[in-house]
């Protein structure tokens, strides 16, 4: 019986203990599909980043002899008000045009939901400046607000708001609000875009359901669409956020940092810092330093958002 039952068991466990052939070959098709992309991103973020980070330990000019200097860039970084002083402009940037530019692209959104042909050329048109590098853009608006012969403040002047004479980035405060708008303009097409995606994605039914029940637009927009869109805008918000604290440069183009280093966000100091003075040690412990920031806002945002999803399931 003892036989009997070994043979028969055996030959049938004898398959289950040995691999697959047609798994392992699909297992190695799979690594050469990714191949190429973990290549990339060895090359260009993996090496770059370890790179980033033995600099930040070290004095490093850009030409001379490399130097250890353990953590004395940190220790200056902390210190060094300049360096804070930026760092609250950006956040102070962030805090401004982050929420003016996710009112804006979700109203435009709202806007080019439907179909039709001048819808169509709407959503166009919001979406143009997406494809417009940030540098031109800024080139664009020196032209447009240049003191007295610029298109705005010949506007300006004829509808008598202002003489035409508003110097517009001599200023801190006007060079702040002219860019937090040509920012908004900018960047507004791509939250545009997924909003867009996300509300026609929301069933007619639903809207037909709410309609019957006599909830009105302001009611179905805070009741339906906008839920069912949060994923989108938290995404859209991550990117905001990252997208205005490293902001660069319409403000290198438009304000070089002034006057007086009013307008200098923390890029433009790092910048300044590895290759106006050549620090590079330096310049690469604020760059971590900045990174680091900027994980632990976007990790705030998840967790928030992973909160919000857990209240709606409940």
């Amino acid at each position: 019986m003892t036989a009997v039952t070994g043979t028969t068991l055996g030959p049938a466990l004898a398959p289950a203990r040995r691999p697959s052939r047609s798994r392992s070959r699909r297992s190695l098709v799979g690594y050469l599909l990714v191949a190429p992309a973990l290549i990339l991103a060895l090359v260009f973020f993996v090496v770059p980043m370890v790179m980033l980070v033995a600099m930040s330990f070290s004095h490093w000019p850009l030409l001379g002899q490399v130097t250890p200097a353990g953590f004395d860039n940190y220790v200056h970084a902390f210190g060094d008000a300049a360096f804070w002083q930026s760092l609250g402009f950006s956040l102070l940037f962030t805090l401004v045009a982050v929420p003016a530019g996710m009112v804006v692209s979700y109203s435009a959104a709202v806007m080019v939901r439907g179909e039709g042909r001048f819808v169509s050329f709407v959503r166009t048109t919001f979406f143009l400046p997406v494809v417009i590098g940030f540098t031109a853009a800024a080139y664009m608006a020196n032209v447009m607000l240049i003191q007295g012969t610029g298109i705005i403040n010949v506007l300006l002047r004829a509808t008598g708001l202002t003489n035409g004479q508003t110097a517009w980035f001599t200023h801190p405060t006007t060079a702040f609000w002219a860019i937090v708008v040509l920012t908004v303009w900018k960047s507004m097409g791509v939250a545009m875009i997924l909003l867009m995606a996300g509300m026609q994605a929301v069933p007619d039914e639903v809207f037909d359901a709410a309609k019957v029940d006599g909830a009105g637009w302001w009611r179905r927009e805070a009741s339906i669409v906008f839920p069912l869109v949060r994923r989108q805008f938290a995404l859209c918000l991550l990117l905001a956020v990252s997208g205005s604290i490293l902001v660069f440069d319409q403000f290198y183009v438009l304000t070089k940092g002034g006057p007086s280093g009013a307008t200098t966000t923390t890029v433009m100091y790092t910048y300044e810092q590895s290759f106006v003075r050549y620090n590079l040690g330096y310049g690469a412990a604020l760059s971590l330093i900045l990174t680091v920031i900027i994980l632990i806002l976007a990790l705030i945002q998840l967790r928030a958002l992973r909160a919000t999803g857990t209240e709606d399931e409940r």
